[in-house]
């Protein structure tokens, strides 16, 4: 039995004991802190809008910073909500657009984001833009995937398809399976 500890025991104790600290620290953090949290580690880019003109300068400056002239929205309800507060819109989905819409859920202890039909018709990741900007509300905020099916139940009488999540934001270091990262951008409103 020692054998097997000193075979798969880490030879870096204090790297194992920070991971250690790291997660008893998560543990504690309320949802909202915690989607942060790991939101940042997998590489997203977050916004907190203080109010309505903080929201609309914040996404024309992105569109500038983008070098990008105008946001594609495929979700009626935001192409509307858009219009109407003068930020450059467009239908025509492409891969060298910028897609902007919103998600079903944020999932806390994984940093990723939830969609459904509702956000993406039948479209399927890699048939998405590679940078997306989403628009979220606090109270979408839900502690693991299992909590956020559960809502989706709930919410809907006719249940959407294409539930999908996406959760690696930069580009990884090294080859893995799951290798497909998105540039994605997040706008946190409080509700």
């Amino acid at each position: 039995m020692e054998f097997f500890k000193k075979f798969f025991s880490s030879k870096n104790k204090s790297f194992d004991k920070e991971q250690e600290n790291k997660q008893e620290e998560t543990l504690n953090m309320p949802n909202d802190e915690l989607f942060v949290y790991h939101y940042k580690q997998n590489g997203g880019k977050f916004f907190y809008p203080a109010d309505m003109d903080d929201f609309k300068n914040e996404l024309i400056n992105l569109l500038k910073y983008l070098k990008k002239d105008k946001y594609t929205v495929i979700e009626r309800s935001y192409l509307h909500f858009l219009e109407k507060i003068n930020i450059p819109v467009n239908t025509e989905l492409n891969e060298k657009n910028v897609l902007l819409g919103g998600c079903e859920h944020l999932i806390a202890d994984q940093g990723a984001i939830m969609t459904t039909s509702k956000q993406t018709q039948s479209l399927r990741n890699n048939e998405l833009p590679h940078i997306r900007v989403f628009i979220a509300l606090s109270n979408q905020i839900v502690t693991s995937k299992a909590d956020a099916l559960h809502n989706i139940n709930k919410k809907y009488e006719v249940h959407p398809s294409n539930i999908q999540t996406i959760s690696l934001f930069k580009e990884p270091k090294q080859d893995s399976i799951d290798n497909k990262w998105y540039d994605t951008y997040l706008f946190l409103i409080e509700n």
